[in-house]
């Protein structure tokens, strides 16, 4: 059962997203606020018990979403945060990305694809809605590949430490990159090396002399 909880200070919504997750068998609600201050004020005082999954909007009331996120990764470190909001500006993906955020979706995504996305993350993935991922991926990635080796200097350099047989986890501990930005340059390389998982990407690679 995935364990969800909700920040979202629009009512009808914070209901809509609350309805949802009731029809899902595999999901529960722990708990919706109106704001970062009530749902951390609820889990420091045990009120609460820590989710798996956050589910964050932005623009709320008090502080602004993103500036709290590095305040609710520390606080309940083992919880992803889904961003899900009505910005749709990559520049506040990226950041939300750099502070941890596992998912960034835009309100108005249908009923499945909001449990698609909460299932992906629950599985230890990572989600950019449509709209942005193209973007945000260049910027994550690097532009700095070259004809004659498609990839980025950092996703040489994780490839070879996946290669190595550390753990996705421990190449985003080696190299000062949250866990969530390293799946992005691990999915980087999928496109660019046109495989479907890790296994056909570390081995294209190596056969073909890249990293």
């Amino acid at each position: 059962m995935i364990k969800i909880a909700i920040v979202e200070d629009n009512e009808s919504y914070r209901k809509s997203l609350l309805k949802i997750i009731k029809l899902t068998d595999d999901m529960t609600c722990l708990g919706s606020f109106p704001s970062t201050e009530a749902y951390l004020k609820a889990l420091k005082g045990s009120a609460l018990k820590k989710p798996d999954i956050l589910l964050l909007d932005l623009n709320l009331p008090g502080e602004h979403g993103l500036k709290m996120l590095p305040l609710l990764k520390e606080t309940a470190p083992e919880t992803d945060v889904i961003v899900l909001t009505q910005d749709s500006d990559f520049r506040t993906a990226l950041e939300a990305f750099h502070l941890d955020a596992a998912g960034y979706l835009i309100k108005g995504a249908s009923i499945d694809k909001i449990r698609e996305v909460i299932r992906a993350i629950a599985e230890g993935g990572t989600y950019i809605d449509a709209q942005l991922s193209r973007v945000v991926l260049s910027v994550l990635c690097g532009h700095d590949a070259t004809e004659k080796n498609p990839l980025s200097p950092r996703e040489i350099q994780i490839l070879k430490l996946l290669a190595q047989g550390f753990a996705q986890k421990e190449v985003a501990e080696k190299l000062e990159l949250s866990y969530h930005t390293v799946c992005f340059h691990i999915r980087g390389t999928f496109k660019k090396l046109d495989v479907p998982n890790l296994t056909a990407a570390v081995a294209k690679a190596t056969r073909q002399g890249l990293i």
